[in-house]
């Protein structure tokens, strides 16, 4: 299809999703994807790029072999670990190349498996953080299709990133791969960062008021939310006054959902109190850019990456300075 990989269509079939929101969409667009996408992989980093020329902006290209996620970057392994319910979280870690600077537990969006986060667990990884990505189970590519398959495009998304069980769910894999990763490394602090439905399931453990019903466990020293969500079906106005723990928030002038403007993701921002909270708005970025993939998301990640890895800096040394961004980075703090 268009010259993409069955592995980068069924992950960009499964973000795409998430990144519609809970809005209406004709089922014809779901029958213009094979059904064998939905099972597909995710978008194998670092191979040749095509000629961006000749490929529409919607399609997702690999990422250049010298962006942050090539392939000489690190790969990770495997891990599944016990959960205090009795189930199994499925991990991937990626271990520092010396001591650790502490932990980086990440959350990728509603049916994406932990792929979708590769980028950005090789490149905390690499400044010293032992990085474990969670493969969501309940809610990875397998639950989406089958609510989809079930009741449709709009209600099966949307009872899928409604659902208070398949939080708690994504909540045990956070708290079982936060103890299995602090036994490995002790020392440090401990962030938590997720993309989407993975940024809201960061904003319900840091405390944030929602309507589902869920409770914080605020395990972690820091938080960071790419694409996050704001008033709506799960958070009521004012639901992240009470956050005070620091805080990344980023997202894209392109990361807008159908029934909003991308403007509405900046709202969890604007509720904040002041206490080490940051907003980045990175001009041209789409929610496809944030999982990993998307044309031009090596180009976004570079613009991302450095304020990161300030932020982490600021955990590490219990501080907040303030970062420069990069170009076509616009950045608030608070």
């Amino acid at each position: 299809m268009l010259g993409m990989s069955r592995r980068a269509v069924g992950r960009s079939f499964a973000t795409m999703l998430v990144a519609l929101g809970a809005c209406g969409l004709g089922m014809s667009l779901l029958a213009s994807f094979p059904s064998r996408a939905l099972a597909a992989d995710t978008t194998v980093p670092g191979k040749p790029a095509l000629n961006s020329a000749s490929v529409p902006a919607s399609v997702s290209l690999p990422a250049p072999a010298s962006s942050p996620g090539a392939a000489s970057a690190p790969t990770g392994v495997d891990q599944r670990v016990l959960r205090s319910d009795g189930g199994y979280a499925n991990l991937h870690v990626f271990r520092p190349p010396s001591a650790c600077s502490g932990v980086a537990i990440l959350s990728p969006g509603a049916g994406d498996d932990r792929d979708a986060l590769a980028w950005l667990g090789r490149a905390l990884s690499q400044y010293g953080w032992l990085t474990v990505t969670m493969a969501h189970k309940e809610s990875g590519r397998d639950s989406l299709r089958d609510r989809v398959r079930n009741g449709g495009l709009r209600d099966g998304l949307l009872a899928l990133t409604t659902d208070p069980e398949v939080y708690d769910d994504r909540l045990e894999d956070a708290g079982a791969a936060l103890h299995w990763a602090r036994m490995q490394c002790r020392g440090g602090p401990a962030v938590f960062a997720g993309h989407s439905m993975g940024a809201i399931t960061v904003m319900v453990e840091a405390g944030a008021k929602n309507k589902l019903g869920l409770d914080s466990d605020d395990r972690f020293d820091g938080y960071i939310a790419l694409s996050p969500q704001g008033q709506g079906p799960i958070f009521p106005a004012g639901a992240w006054h009470d956050i005070h723990k620091p805080m990344l928030l980023v997202t894209g002038t392109r990361d807008a959902p159908l029934d909003g403007k991308w403007q509405t993701r900046t709202e969890p921002f604007a509720d904040l109190p002041p206490g080490c909270h940051w907003l980045a708005v990175v001009d041209g970025a789409t929610h496809f850019n944030f999982a990993g993939f998307g044309y031009g998301h090596g180009d976004i990640e570079v613009k991302v990456l450095p304020l990161i890895q300030r932020f982490l800096d600021n955990l590490r040394a219990h501080r907040c300075a303030v970062p420069t961004p990069a170009a076509g980075v616009k950045f608030d703090a608070k």
